[in-house]
């Protein structure tokens, strides 16, 4: 009985050692390199247009695109208005800088220097302005949120997000 007892046992320990070794499929996520895979290529394109949209809706900079207490721009801030020039290079427009700061010297001291830097950044003919006040955008009421995760918990594949019916014929 012993013997059938230990012969089992190695037989399980070396279906387990087997199926450990299997490499897991891998995941694919957005933060992927490029050129890793395919389908997180697919999803960095799907998720960057929708970034562009939210950008493009807000029009606005705030206090964390700049380092701490001073007027120099953070990586964020200059990754920010990089894309805007490019978003913004065709029709130009006008971004706000959203600030709850009151010593106004270093507003204007912020505000010139994200001006300096989009005109270098600048691709485009059209002109960019940057004021001082609250992001245009008109955010989203209620009703959008809920029928966008109505949209989200879809179980079937779809060829665009924004499809709101519930039928799961293609």
């Amino acid at each position: 009985m012993c013997w059938r007892t230990f012969h089992y046992a190695r037989i399980l320990i070396a279906v387990g050692l087997i199926a450990g070794c299997n490499k897991p499929e891998p995941t694919v996520t957005v933060n992927d390199p490029p050129g890793k895979n395919e389908d997180a290529n697919q999803v960095v394109k799907f998720m960057s247009h929708q970034r562009d949209q939210g950008m493009i809706d807000d029009m606005a900079i705030t206090d964390i695109h700049f380092r701490g207490a001073s007027h120099f721009l953070s990586g964020a801030g200059e990754a920010r208005l990089e894309r805007y020039a490019e978003l913004l290079a065709t029709t130009g427009g006008e971004l706000h800088y959203d600030t709850r700061l009151t010593d106004m010297t270093l507003v204007n001291a912020r505000l010139q220097n994200a001006r300096d830097f989009l005109n270098q950044a600048r691709i485009g003919s059209q002109p960019i302005q940057l004021v001082l006040g609250k992001p245009q955008g008109r955010g989203m009421d209620a009703t959008e949120s809920i029928a966008g995760q109505g949209v989200a918990k879809q179980p079937e594949k779809r060829e665009s997000a924004y499809r709101l019916s519930n039928d799961v014929a293609n």
